[in-house]
């Protein structure tokens, strides 16, 4: 527990981390104004939209209906006339319905930002897609300057330059906008529902199985953007918050603030990168998939939720392919046909909509990591030779899936795909396609291209996921 003011104290040295981040050629300008995690750091948002605004300056208070307890109040009514009485023009703009469902579309971020073109500084409040719409409205206004607010622990999002937005029913990761400065209030961020900062640990588990995925998509010709000082700067404090996993649940302090850094320092580490790569793999797009296919008329688990889930899925996964190229399996690479792949992408969307933009948005991006795997034929010769070494930095990079199940557990979080509403074909019809949707290359696309990712390993590896009380 020691290591959670350190964490603290590193996600809110901006300064250092520039520093630390110049150094390493590739990287992207940390363009994020400033950290505050805190107990009661609610309360220097006025006079930070004062600096931002200028005095009588309007504020825009970008947020959805659903009310939040606070230390002195509801979050949002009571911010808004802190505003007010700071001296500042400061008027709501909602979004979402009357239930407070925020879809991160076109629609919504354009309706947001007329609710905000007055304005002259930007307050976000609330969860990570009310952060995402802020982000995109801070990019469409021309670099409007943006306070996030975040309410819970729940995602690593809201320390990035980026926003998941929705485009043809498809989830798509896009460049936005810095934010000016991010807010934490640990004690609002206690008092939130257990189930979202538990959803922030389920996020966090990715940083144990995606730096991976992008360190294999490296080995074979894919993305050569693998950075170390990246990943090391995402994972440095996530093994204390795995420590205090049973006190997340549970909203202590203790707990909280650990994993609100670690939260940051991974959204930190994907905006530097210019890609979620560091934070978001396999577990991702399965993720995306299944919120895709989701009924919005019914309930949803959080994102962060099922990312944890499927982390420890896509752990097993690992442990089962490098078995499985110590067998042999780089020896059998399959090269598919554009049109064989055009054909199995289109089929596995229409699934989810008939009108067949979905598996045209998909392919539009799969078809560039095909074209990439197709035109690296030479290269991929020499994997079976190249992979000891790789093979070799896996083992700092992999946590074992008990492990990560242990955590979840401790946490109170869900394991089981089924504790997250998800039936048993939807999880397996998401786990079959993940890798159809997305340049991104990961360890189901080796799975998949060594001919180990059908219909009967996936129930394969839902059954072995079971008999650690996780899968399905």
């Amino acid at each position: 527990m020691s290591a959670g003011p350190a964490s603290i104290a590193v996600a809110e040295d901006l300064d250092g981390l520039r520093s630390l981040l110049a150094r390493e050629p590739g990287l992207r300008e940390l363009g994020l104004g400033g950290v505050v995690i805190a107990p009661g750091a609610i309360a220097r948002v006025p006079a930070i939209c004062v600096e931002l605004a200028g005095d009588g300056g309007r504020v825009a208070m970008i947020c959805d209906r659903r009310e939040m307890a606070g230390p002195r109040g509801e979050v949002k009514a009571s911010l808004l006339a802190a505003l007010v009485a700071a001296g500042l023009d400061a008027h709501r703009v909602l979004v979402g319905d009357d239930d407070s469902r925020t879809h991160a579309d076109a629609d919504t971020v354009e309706g947001a930002a007329d609710g905000c073109r007055e304005a002259t500084a930007l307050v976000s409040v609330g969860s990570g897609t009310v952060a995402d719409v802020g982000k995109a409205v801070s990019a469409q206004l021309d670099g409007r300057p943006h306070v996030v607010v975040q309410t819970a622990a729940s995602v690593n999002g809201f320390a990035d330059d980026m926003s998941v937005l929705l485009r043809d029913g498809v989830k798509r990761t896009t460049p936005t906008r810095w934010p000016a400065r991010l807010v934490i209030d640990t004690e609002v961020v206690a008092r939130a529902p257990a189930e979202l900062n538990r959803a922030g640990l389920g996020d966090l588990l990715a940083g144990y199985t995606a730096p991976a995925d992008w360190l294999l998509a490296g080995l074979v010709g894919q993305d050569d953007s693998y950075c170390e000082t990246v990943v090391q700067l995402a994972r440095a404090h996530v093994d204390p918050v795995l420590e205090v996993a049973a006190g997340i649940g549970g909203g202590e302090p203790a707990a909280i603030g650990p994993l609100s850094a670690g939260l940051t320092l991974s959204g930190i580490s994907m905006g530097v990168a210019g890609a979620t790569a560091p934070g978001s793999g396999m577990e991702h797009t399965v993720s995306h998939l299944l919120e895709m296919a989701h009924d919005p008329s019914a309930p949803e688990a959080w994102h962060g939720a099922k990312v944890g889930a499927l982390s420890v899925l896509a752990s097993l996964l690992w442990t089962r392919m490098r078995a499985a190229v110590r067998a042999g399996a780089l020896q059998e690479l399959r090269f598919p046909s554009s049109e064989e792949m055009h054909d199995r992408v289109l089929a596995a969307f229409a699934r989810l909509d008939g009108s067949g933009a979905m598996g045209k948005e998909c392919w539009r991006d799969y078809s560039a990591k095909l074209e990439r795997w197709l035109g690296s034929r030479d290269q991929l010769r020499s994997l079976p030779e190249r992979w000891p070494a790789f093979d070799a930095r896996l083992d700092g990079l992999l946590a074992p899936a008990t492990r990560l199940a242990d955590a979840l557990r401790a946490a109170g979080a869900p394991l089981r795909l089924g504790e997250l509403g998800i039936d048993d074909e939807t999880g397996r019809w998401a786990l079959a396609n993940c890798h159809l949707m997305r340049d991104r290359f990961t360890v189901a696309d080796l799975a998949f291209l060594t001919g180990r990712w059908e219909e009967s390993d996936v129930r394969e590896l839902l059954d072995e996921a079971a008999t650690i009380g996780a899968g399905s």
